[in-house]
C-alpha cells in the first residue's frame, strides 16, 4: 500500500524478537510546499503563559513554542497562573479550562480584570469543544477557542497576525 516492507525475526522463545518497517520518504506535493512556504511567519518572540494541569501537555507545548523562539512560562493551576500573569506580563496565555479548583473561566476573569494584562491575548485550549463551551469562554473574556489537541500552525498564524 505504501510501497514499504515489514519483517520480523527472533532467535527463539524467550529471546525477544525485531520488527522491522521501512517505508519510503514522503515527497511533499507542491501546492503543500506553496502553502507552507506562504503560512504567516512568527518574525518576533512573544511572551507566552501555558496553563494546563495536565504536566506533560503543559510541557510540550511550552517546548514547541520555545522552539518557535517565545519566551515561555509554565503554571499548572489556576492561582499560579494568575500570580505568574502578574510577574511575567505574557502577550499571549493559552489556559486550560478543565483545572481543578479555580477553573479556567476563572482564571481568564481575573486575569482580564487586571489592568496591565488588559490586552493579553486568551486563548482557551481545551477538551470541551462544543459551540456552547465556545460561548462559555468567550462570554469569561478568552479572545479564541480552542479544542485540544492544538492546532499547531492555527497558534502561530495567530500569534503573527493578533498579537502586537
Amino acid at each position: 500500500l505504501h510501497g514499504g516492507s515489514i519483517s520480523a525475526r527472533s532467535p527463539g522463545l524467550g529471546h525477544g524478537a525485531e520488527f522491522i518497517v521501512r517505508l519510503p520518504l514522503y515527497e511533499e506535493a507542491p501546492a503543500q510546499a506553496t502553502a507552507a512556504r506562504e503560512a504567516p511567519v512568527v518574525e518576533r518572540s512573544i511572551r507566552l503563559l501555558v496553563v494546563d494541569d495536565n504536566q506533560d501537555a503543559a510541557d510540550t507545548m511550552a517546548m514547541l513554542q520555545q522552539l518557535r523562539g517565545h519566551e515561555v512560562r509554565v503554571a499548572y493551576d489556576g492561582p499560579a497562573a494568575i500570580s505568574l500573569a502578574e510577574e511575567f506580563l505574557p502577550e499571549v496565555i493559552l489556559l486550560d479550562i478543565g483545572l481543578p479548583g479555580m477553573d479556567g473561566f476563572e482564571v481568564a476573569r481575573s486575569i482580564r480584570s487586571m489592568p496591565v494584562l488588559e490586552k493579553a491575548f486568551l486563548i482557551a485550549l481545551t477538551g470541551y469543544g462544543s459551540e456552547s463551551d465556545r460561548a462559555k469562554a468567550l462570554a469569561a473574556g478568552f479572545d479564541e477557542h480552542l479544542p485540544k489537541p492544538a492546532d499547531l500552525d492555527l497558534l502561530r498564524s495567530w500569534f503573527s497576525t493578533r498579537v502586537g
